[in-house]
């Protein structure tokens, strides 16, 4: 059986191994690397419709979920934990620009630079903008009504299991 720190050292070496993977750079299924023009169509999609702000939290919650374990670690040592927490915070959301160009290769391999370019002047006006605008109020809206309808599902299966039980005789 791992103890607490072995298993911690698993669990905050997982975040480092995805980092590191990200930034060999994005190469295609084919090996080969999209165009500069496609990427910067991708990259300018990407700032359009509001994704790269999803960015700006990556960070932050890698950092969040590995201070619970830091604590657990290392008890007594709170302070010292969260100004080091605060400060990897600082230091990893600066380099963004990395998922930014792994994100972006991958547009440029899904999607046409003339798509790109057509989708970036949709997004940038209109109804397209419009989305935009109300879509971090749709996601919230629609992330709680997810919950809402998995938490009444999930009800349900548990009495529906719970009943099948009970016409097998298996008692829980």
């Amino acid at each position: 059986m791992r103890t607490a720190r072995a298993r911690g050292a698993v669990f905050l070496l997982a975040p480092v191994a995805l980092i590191a993977a990200f930034s060999a750079g994005y190469v295609s299924a084919e090996g080969q690397k999209p165009a500069e023009t496609g990427l910067l169509a991708a990259r300018e999609l990407i700032v359009v419709t509001g994704a790269s702000k999803n960015f700006e939290t990556v960070v932050p919650m890698m950092v969040r979920q590995l201070e619970p374990l830091l604590l657990q670690m290392a008890p007594g040592k709170d302070k010292e934990i969260k100004e080091i927490m605060a400060l990897m915070v600082e230091r990893f959301s600066q380099r963004k620009s990395e998922m930014m160009e792994m994100i972006a290769g991958i547009y440029a391999s899904k999607l046409t630079e003339p798509d790109m370019k057509d989708l970036t002047e949709f997004f940038s006006k209109g109804a397209g903008a419009a989305f935009i605008a109300k879509q971090p109020e749709i996601l919230t809206e629609s992330m709680t009504a997810g919950q809402q309808w998995g938490q009444k599902i999930g009800m349900e299966i548990e009495q529906q299991i719970r009943e099948e039980f009970k016409k097998r005789g298996i008692k829980i």
